[in-house]
């Protein structure tokens, strides 16, 4: 099996040449023989490999006895809301999110929300895989198979994330949201008779050929669709989501996309005005409107890492009430600290309800900092070319710091520079006071980058 198929936050691999049902099953034995107890809980999203890839990874698992839950077809974030509410010693769903239709992969927790990850699961997993270089062979003699149980969670699901919002409060907005074809589809479309809100679906049916465009909200060429359909509908706002729905992004009433950011400040102030003063959790590339906004509103801010696996560890230790990410990541308390965008954006509804405000004005109010966004270069040299912007931009900065990557912080600007945890890529994020500062600071870094062997991504 090609073990470079493990990555830092999950397996992901094109199919059939990277990953197949071979190496599913060999992962399946290799699971059941690293986690001792069962059931385990395995779903799928829409790929059209996942439900094979699946089959032979509950495969795998039974062979060593291990027992399953088959959640069938569902989200990462309904995965993460089973493995919290059931206690499941493990739960995995054969997904490859936002990736284009050739891709599919694996995600999976512990009992207590802990992520599988490059640096807590799979090594000991991979190491069980090379100790075994034949793991389809059959079990150990005297083992009995492990049994399957089905199990539908999509009511409980329903009801959980209506748990966070007071839908009479919900005012008949006008939404678009768009799927996908992803899997974001499944909770929305179990919620247009329970919402005072009039939702306009796009793409609702779960279809891993992708027949519209890619699931991944992050590319603006995406987002064509659902801002069209704003525009035409004249609707108050719009969502649009990832493949596997752990993420999404907002749109105004004039289809402008809200920032990770901004979402983040937004949800900070109206989750600490609702349940009080709490920690709130904000990735190192969030802009500084989200630490000013849990300041004002009572809340203790905390800046971490970049990634899911490291902040739902980070939201069980400070027990925070609330985290956001620049990319569209939103993690609460009372969701077993595990992300979910169908919480995040019920929350958002409620929030613009409660205001009276338009999405607009809400992004306006909000968008104090001018961002660069993230920005994507290719280069073999990046140790060399960090440790050299840290030497020269470090030594003339206010401060730096190494929370995720290089941060370099300047009183009127700033910028992180980090490697891709999932890309051979650096990504850059700068955020200044105006955007004259934006600019000259952007195409000084950028210059500065390709003069050190680096190349803007096309």
């Amino acid at each position: 099996m090609d073990l470079s198929v493990f990555h830092d936050y999950d397996i992901r691999g094109v199919y059939p040449t990277e990953i197949n049902e071979a190496s599913y099953q060999e992962i399946g034995r290799a699971l059941a023989i690293y986690i001792k107890e069962g059931p385990i809980a395995v779903g799928h999203d829409m790929r059209v490999s996942s439900e094979s890839l699946k089959n032979a990874l509950i495969e795998g698992i039974t062979k060593e006895g291990i027992d399953i839950i088959d959640l069938g077809l569902i989200s990462t974030e309904m995965l993460y809301f089973a493995c919290g509410k059931f206690d499941y010693p493990l739960a995995v769903i054969v997904s490859a999110s936002h990736n284009p239709p050739e891709y599919n992969g694996l995600k999976g927790v512990l009992k207590g929300m802990i992520a599988l990850n490059g640096q807590f699961g799979f090594p000991e997993i991979k190491q069980i895989i090379a100790k075994n270089p034949d793991m389809s062979t059959p079990a150990t003699p005297g083992v009995e198979k492990g049994k399957i149980t089905h199990k539908n969670i999509l009511s409980a699901w329903i009801s959980h994330i209506l748990s966070f919002i007071d839908i009479k409060s919900l005012k008949p907005l006008k939404v678009v949201i768009d799927a996908g074809n992803g899997m974001a589809g499944l909770t929305w479309q179990s919620l247009i008779d329970k919402l005072p809100i009039k939702i306009i679906p796009l793409y609702f049916v779960p279809d891993g050929t992708f027949p519209h465009h890619i699931p991944n909200p992050l590319e603006e060429s995406n987002l064509k669709d659902v801002k069209a359909k704003i525009n035409a509908t004249k609707a108050d706002l719009g969502f649009a989501f990832d493949g596997d729905a752990d993420r999404f992004f907002i749109l105004d009433q004039k289809a402008e996309v809200l920032s990770g950011t901004i979402t983040t400040a937004v949800l900070a102030k109206h989750l600490l005005q609702k349940e009080g003063p709490g920690v709130v959790l904000y990735n190192a590339i969030v802009g500084r409107i989200a630490s000013e906004t849990i300041e004002k509103y009572g809340g203790t801010g905390k800046r971490v890492r970049v990634g899911h696996s490291f902040i739902k560890q980070y939201m069980k230790e400070y027990n925070g009430l609330f985290a956001g990410e620049h990319s569209g990541h939103y993690y609460f308390r009372d969701n077993h600290y595990a992300d979910s965008s169908a919480i995040a954006a019920l929350l958002f509804l409620e929030y613009i309800s409660k205001t009276g405000q338009k999405v607009s004005d809400i992004k306006n109010e909000f968008d104090k900092y001018p961002q660069s966004g993230e920005l994507n270069f290719r280069a073999k040299n990046i140790t060399e070319i960090i440790n050299t912007i840290k030497n020269e931009f470090g030594q003339i900065a206010k401060s730096t710091d190494d929370v995720d990557g290089l941060s370099v912080w300047f009183d009127d600007w700033w910028f992180n520079i980090r490697t891709s945890k999932t890309e051979p890529l650096l990504r850059l994020n700068i955020e200044a006071d105006n955007k004259k500062i934006l600019e000259n600071k952007q195409k000084e870094l950028t210059d500065k980058l390709k003069s050190l062997g680096a190349k803007i991504k096309e």
